[in-house]
């Protein structure tokens, strides 16, 4: 649901409103569930549906810029090495053993970790 006035959207909103990436998120994805809940922080998961990785949004809740770190067994995903994807920025991370992101306050990341 968008509540704002779509003819008149500027490139940027238009962008995140057809981000296909993030689409296929919301979309095709299954087995959702809240894998950290905290004051300062909140991670879900969930299955894309190909069954090809996991995805991972992370959102800082506090009312400053937090360096947040998390084991993959943290996330309920197996331990090993993953290629990371930022689906907002359509950037590959390279691989990682774990995730650790600096957000500014309210901010959030979403990837896609495949293996």
């Amino acid at each position: 649901m968008m509540g704002g006035d779509l003819p008149h959207n500027d490139d940027w909103t238009t962008s995140l409103l057809t981000n296909r990436e993030f689409l296929d998120v919301d979309q095709h994805s299954r087995q959702t569930k809240v894998a950290v809940s905290s004051d300062k922080d909140v991670v879900w998961t969930s299955k894309p549906e190909d069954g090809d990785g996991h995805y991972v949004a992370i959102f800082n809740r506090a009312d400053a810029a937090q360096n947040l770190h998390y084991t993959w067994t943290q996330l309920g995903i197996p331990e090993g090495t993953y290629r990371l994807r930022d689906l907002w920025e359509h950037e590959d991370l390279g691989t990682a053993k774990g995730i650790t992101v600096t957000l500014a306050a309210h901010a959030s990341v979403l990837y896609r970790v495949r293996p």
